[in-house]
């Protein structure tokens, strides 16, 4: 299988087969499944948990040997939680009160749509057919379905969409894995990275105390690529027409594709949320800046 049909695989794959990553059990299938595409490149993996409840833990998968690393290049594998409006790059208040509202609304109108349903069958078929019977076992597989729904809009799951946010991103790391067998590279693919930077904070406490951290995010939008920090290299930033920020945010360098607005903030808009298609070019910018 040569390299354009491996990525092919990749995109098939981690679009549909692995496009739910907010469960703990989803996120372990994902995390099977990437070990494998991995292992044909890299054989230093480590898989790190953290944070362990009774029923879930959240893992960090790295590459590489974190504390001799030069560079490590990370981003977060969890599907973010469905939320109303566009995505507001490093502003997790203002990120968390529209996927507040967009749980709040969509529960209340299930609820609605199950209190709707309830009263039909109460006036309409209660009564009307055996309890062994088809239309009830009909009706009971409609309950299920309905509680099931529910209980996934509650959580802010809904139907994803996350081709952009932040499936790009894993595909842009397995390409660089593939092409980067160097020990002073390292990658690590983060938990929780759509809720906060737990995640980040665990990667932060295992690496060296010199060492680079980029970190990417919405890397095969259709918007400006974008680079915030002061441990890129500006002059192939200016090659590959990447506008730069040496704003200070920490100790990590940000890569993301996002809209700047008037007020200096970063905004992803919906319409590139939702986007069928990788834009290749920018995923090829990452590809030269990191190869």
């Amino acid at each position: 299988m040569n390299q354009t049909e491996t990525f092919r695989d990749w995109l098939f794959r981690y679009r549909y087969v692995y496009r739910s990553r907010s469960t703990d059990k989803s996120k372990q299938r994902f995390l099977k499944a990437l070990i494998a595409d991995i292992i044909p490149f890299r054989k230093d993996l480590q898989v790190i948990e953290y944070d362990h409840t009774k029923k879930n833990a959240s893992r960090n998968l790295y590459v590489g040997d974190l504390t001799k690393a030069k560079r490590i290049i990370c981003t977060y594998y969890d599907t973010p939680p469905q939320h109303f409006g566009d995505y507001h790059f490093f502003d997790r208040q203002e990120q968390g009160r529209k996927t507040n509202q967009f749980i709040l609304t969509a529960s209340a109108v299930m609820i609605l749509f199950g209190l709707l349903g309830t009263w039909l069958y109460i006036h309409f078929a209660s009564g009307r057919f055996p309890l062994l019977s088809w239309q009830t076992a009909l009706f009971a597989l409609g309950v299920g379905i309905y509680f099931l729904l529910l209980n996934r809009v509650s959580r802010g799951a809904g139907f994803e969409q996350n081709l952009t946010r932040n499936t790009s991103s894993i595909l842009a790391l397995l390409s660089l894995i593939s092409q980067n067998n160097q020990t002073a590279t390292a990658f690590a693919f983060l938990d929780e990275g759509s809720f906060g930077e737990r995640g980040l904070e665990v990667l932060r406490d295992s690496v060296g105390p010199n060492a680079k951290i980029y970190y990417l995010d919405s890397i095969g939008a259709d918007a400006p690529i974008r680079a915030i920090g002061k441990q890129f290299n500006e002059g192939q930033l200016q090659q590959l027409a990447i506008e730069h920020s040496s704003e200070v945010m920490g100790s990590i360098n940000y890569l993301f594709c996002a809209e700047k607005q008037q007020d200096q903030t970063y905004v992803l808009p919906r319409k590139q949320l939702k986007q069928k298609e990788l834009n290749s070019r920018n995923m090829q910018k990452v590809l030269a800046l990191f190869g």
